[in-house]
């Protein structure tokens, strides 16, 4: 008896996946919106009392300048004592005291307002040092900045693997997006800033303004099949 054999061919089907991984990046150009100082105090008496009479009185004046406490930042000190030696034997010599603040200005106007204001109320003994004056971008709009960024880098992807399909012929989707840290702030220039000694105040320039470019870096993976 013979048997017969029904074999029934069925076609194969190859699914074909193709990974693609690039470094993707977006940048924004940022204007500088604040100007920031720092203001620093400094005192020596053997009598703590008038350190602290003096040094509140420059508080209480940044106080009245900035009521709601958005541009300056600061205003706490300590009273250390110091020692002199003499023939071997520890000698009360007083009390230092430091006070600092650290503020941020919309305009140069705003800046010479307060110190003339701090004018009126510093001690003759009260050594008063302006640190470096320079335009910046606050931390508001670096914030905003980096969701801009982040929803930049999206829409960059989409329209990647939008490319990728048209250059493969593959149907291509984001897989993965590493951001892989945060906004990078670089200088467009060289900051300029202006270095202020000194014991009274006098009215300022502004200085320089310097654009900032934010940039966002990441590693893309797409998948195209």
């Amino acid at each position: 008896m013979n048997k017969v054999y029904l074999f029934t061919l069925l076609p194969i089907l190859v699914s074909a996946q193709m990974q693609i991984t690039a470094q993707e990046s977006v940048s924004q150009t940022l204007k500088p919106d604040v100007l920031r100082a720092q203001l620093s105090f400094e005192e020596h008496s053997k009598k703590s009392d008038e350190i602290k009479y003096h040094l509140n009185s420059i508080v209480s004046e940044v106080k009245k300048f900035d009521s709601k406490g958005k541009m300056c930042r600061g205003g706490g000190y300590n009273l250390s004592p110091y020692y002199n030696y003499k023939d071997q034997k520890q000698e009360f010599g007083g009390y230092n005291a430091y006070l600092n603040f650290t503020c941020e200005f919309e305009t140069i106007e705003q800046y010479n307002t307060l110190n003339s204001a701090l004018d009126k109320v510093l001690a003759s003994q009260s050594k008063r040092s302006l640190g470096a004056l320079s335009w910046g971008v606050s931390d508001k709009i670096h914030e905003q900045t980096q969701q801009n960024l982040r929803s930049a880098m999206i829409s960059k992807t989409i329209t990647q693997a939008t490319d990728f399909s048209k250059s493969t012929g593959m149907k291509c989707e984001v897989n993965t997006i590493n951001f892989g840290g945060y906004v990078q702030p670089i200088p467009m220039r060289v900051n300029k800033s202006m270095m202020l000694m000194e014991m009274a105040s006098a009215p300022t320039e502004s200085p320089i303004e310097n654009d900032e470019e934010n940039k966002l870096e990441a590693t893309v993976t797409y998948i195209c099949q």
